[in-house]
């Protein structure tokens, strides 16, 4: 019994230090190159790579990512203040936004698109 327990609370402290450890190299690296770079968000793209890279399996993050997940419409909260705080500037400007909103993404779907078009074409031809 406690050693079931010990293995139940090994395997999320284990999930957390590697999550944490992603974070921490994040955080020194953005200390040392003093980047602009969010170091929450170059910790994730850490922990990609090492899961891509088969370092890291699923199964060793998914205790402590699981729950994390869970709860992430709260991290979200503070961006939508944000929006409130902003909305007569917004209101100032929403016909620029909506074209942006609606041009941007047709524009990059359109060169993607013809890019590919030109890269299979010339495939083919040759």
């Amino acid at each position: 019994m406690f050693i079931t327990k010990w293995l139940f609370i090994m395997k999320y402290f284990l999930s957390s230090v590697i999550i944490l450890l992603c974070l921490g190299c994040a955080k020194l690296i953005m200390y040392y190159v003093d980047g602009s770079f969010p170091a929450p968000l170059l910790g994730m793209v850490i922990l990609l790579c090492l899961l891509l890279l088969g370092i890291v399996k699923e199964h060793h993050v998914t205790p402590s990512a699981s729950p994390i997940l869970n709860i992430m419409p709260i991290f979200f909260i503070p961006a939508g203040v944000g929006f409130i705080e902003h909305i007569t500037l917004i209101k100032l400007h929403w016909l620029y936004l909506v074209m942006i909103v609606c041009l941007v993404p047709a524009s990059t779907l359109l060169l993607v698109s013809s890019v590919v078009s030109y890269v299979k074409g010339k495939q083919n031809h040759d």
